[in-house]
């Protein structure tokens, strides 16, 4: 964790980064059907990762879905806003805020869904993918997986922040690896880690202000001012 905080300093001051996209009706919509077709393949998907579950693949997954706890959010984006402040470079600072922004944005979005849907997880229903009670669910509902979404953010928002092509790969395996660990230990079907990181991306990318919805965006101080080539000083 250090480590990534230390690759923060050094790119972030010289990044530039391009126009960002804008989102419009139909990107929430190709979004919904993709995730609806993945429904198609959950259950297979499911048995088939519980008839080769092993103690071996338990104990990694053990490890792996610790990524989602929340002392990670906190050291990593509080650690970010301390070395920005420490090192005089407010774009870390910023880059902080901006992880436990996401933090905050996907948790919101996640446990929306998961009220307005009330999906059983898979080992309460192994057999049917399709047990929802609609606008009665709660935190312990599977759609979507609220693991999935907060490490997606955690991981778009350094790997877009550091902006170096080996440390994305290790970021988004290791998101990668802790959805897979919420398949394996059957707390979540394919579908609902699919969304959970749908969501996480989304918030990152609204965040840091590489995506923005209908033309609207978020402050220039806040996303770092890349767009406007702002420069500025955070005060401690």
């Amino acid at each position: 964790m250090l480590a990534l905080l230390a690759l923060l300093a050094a790119p972030l001051s010289a990044q530039d980064s391009p126009g960002a996209m804008n989102l419009t009706w139909w990107h929430p919509v190709a979004a919904g059907v993709g995730v609806a077709a993945v429904f198609l393949i959950d259950e297979p998907v499911r048995d088939f990762l519980q008839d080769h579950r092993s103690d071996g693949l338990d104990d990694i997954a053990d490890v792996t879905r610790r990524f989602k706890d929340q002392e990670v959010f906190v050291i990593t984006g509080g650690g970010a806003v301390l070395l920005g402040a420490i090192t005089d470079e407010p774009k870390v600072a910023v880059t902080g805020a901006h992880i436990l922004t996401s933090y905050a944005l996907s948790s919101a979005m996640m446990i929306g869904t998961k009220w307005l849907f009330g999906r059983t997880r898979p080992s309460g229903t192994p057999d049917d993918p399709t047990n929802f009670d609609w606008f009665g669910g709660d935190d312990d509902s599977a759609f979507p997986s609220g693991s999935a979404a907060v490490v997606f953010s955690l991981a778009t928002t350094l790997a877009d922040a550091v902006d170096q092509l080996p440390v994305s790969i290790a970021l988004y395996t290791g998101a990668t690896l802790n959805a897979w660990a919420r398949l394996n230990s059957d707390r979540h079907w394919l579908s609902d880690v699919t969304l959970g990181a749908l969501y996480g991306v989304a918030a990152a990318k609204l965040v840091n202000g590489e995506w923005t919805v209908f033309g609207l965006e978020l402050p220039t101080v806040w996303t770092d001012g890349r767009s406007a080539g702002l420069q500025y000083r955070l005060t401690f």
